[in-house]
């Protein structure tokens, strides 16, 4: 080959690789089919200890909302109402409680989440403003720490609304909030951020701008997966679902690029006329302070995704809005697991006496789940959704106290 041909040849392999450039790096999009490829199966738990309840007198707990769990197996449970975290080891006693109501060091107004910060600190999760307060193992107070450095004097508004951190990473979702005259406007964020504070990567955000008047609020127009719509994984991955009524699972590096994108055929579970009206219902303390302002618009179906975690070993579990719903007797939900390469791999329906629509369940790192009963009544009289309401679901909960059950996964 002459040098002439040689050079024409590289020329048009230079000219195709330009032209297959977009093929060549688009980001793959795993298609799962509906049905896993191994099947289904059950998990079991083995009970470790359980407080709360009609029969524990010396346990007060108001609405546990997150759990952690240490490498000694004591647990961390999160009072949202109590503002505090509530230290329970192995054998089901109490150590020791973390935080509470106030402006002082070690205190904060109301507790949204939970963490273990990088330095070892547990951080304490204020949701507005948004800032974590640090405190250590032994309640001692141990500095603050403001994603984004948002100064409450900077004017706006910051809110936090979920938390996490492993792997030396920490990730957060939350909302900034400006005000014009006759406009506000929101900028919902997930993004990770250094221990200075500083943000460093920017997973997934939406804008929206809201007149003060005459506007309708959509449920899924203002749809943002805050709490339980996205995962930090132990590698650093972030995984988001982004779209309300849309099973698809977007899959970031630690730096942020889209590696992969999970899907599978999923039919929006369609709501009950009661359960549109308890989607009303949930909007009420918003629906209060607006009340000339917005009509409010709920949606026909649920949610799709009601819930996602990440294991140690990379398989990503999903909870779909189903997984919740007319599950067989002594099965507290039933979730999708993704193995590591974004294959649907199976489905595990979790045994242990729990409802899934009242009772929340929660996975930790360690290999711990706990179970919250009575959750959804208690967080509904917490949030105060109308007096009348509120009365008679202070009286049910009166008679049914919250409970706390910690369980070991049976092999």
């Amino acid at each position: 080959m002459t040098h002439r041909r040689a050079l024409d040849m590289l020329l048009i392999l230079l000219g195709l690789s330009i032209f297959a450039t977009p093929a060549s790096f688009a980001q793959p999009i795993i298609d799962n089919p509906a049905e896993p490829a191994k099947g289904h199966k059950d998990m079991q738990l083995q009970e470790m200890w359980r407080i709360g309840g009609e029969d524990d007198e010396e346990t007060l707990l108001g609405v546990v909302n997150r759990v952690l769990a240490d490498d000694e197996d004591n647990v961390y449970l999160l009072d949202t109402q109590l503002t505090e975290v509530l230290v329970i080891d192995a054998d089901g006693e109490y150590l020791l409680s973390l935080g509470s109501q106030g402006e002082g060091p070690g205190e904060l107004r109301r507790a949204a989440d939970v963490l273990f910060m990088p330095d070892g600190a547990v951080g304490l999760v204020q949701g507005f403003p948004g800032k974590i307060v640090k405190v250590d193992h032994q309640g001692i107070p141990a500095g603050e720490f403001r994603p984004g450095g948002d100064d409450p004097e900077a004017g706006g508004f910051f809110a936090l609304r979920g938390a996490a951190s492993r792997g030396g990473r920490l990730v957060f979702s939350g909302t900034r909030i400006t005000r014009g005259e006759d406009s506000r406007t929101a900028v919902n964020f997930i993004a990770s951020f250094d221990e200075d504070g500083a943000q460093q990567t920017l997973y997934h955000d939406t804008t929206s701008v809201r007149q003060f008047r005459g506007e309708d609020f959509s449920e899924k127009k203002e749809f943002f997966p805050h709490e339980s719509g996205w995962a930090l994984a132990a590698d650093g991955r972030v995984y988001v679902n982004k779209e309300r009524n849309n099973y698809e699972i977007m899959v970031y590096s630690p730096s942020g690029a889209l590696e992969r994108t999970i899907k599978r055929p999923y039919q929006s579970y369609k709501r009950s006329a009661e359960e549109k009206k308890i989607a009303e219902d949930g909007l009420m303390p918003w629906r209060r302070r607006n009340r000339s302002r917005f009509n409010f618009v709920v949606e026909p179906t649920e949610a799709d995704v009601a819930g996602m975690r990440v294991t140690d070993d990379g398989h990503l579990w999903v909870l779909p809005s189903r997984g919740l719903r007319n599950q067989p007797e002594g099965v507290h939900s039933t979730w999708d697991v993704f193995d590591n390469a974004g294959q649907f791999e199976q489905t595990v329906a979790v045994h242990c006496e729990g409802v899934g629509l009242r009772d929340k369940l929660f996975f930790t790192d360690t290999g711990l789940v706990v179970l919250v009963k009575q959750y959804a009544d208690a967080m509904k009289a917490f949030q105060g959704q109308n007096r009348e309401e509120d009365e008679a679901a202070e009286e049910e909960i009166e008679g049914l106290p919250l409970e706390v059950i910690c369980y070991r996964i049976i092999p």
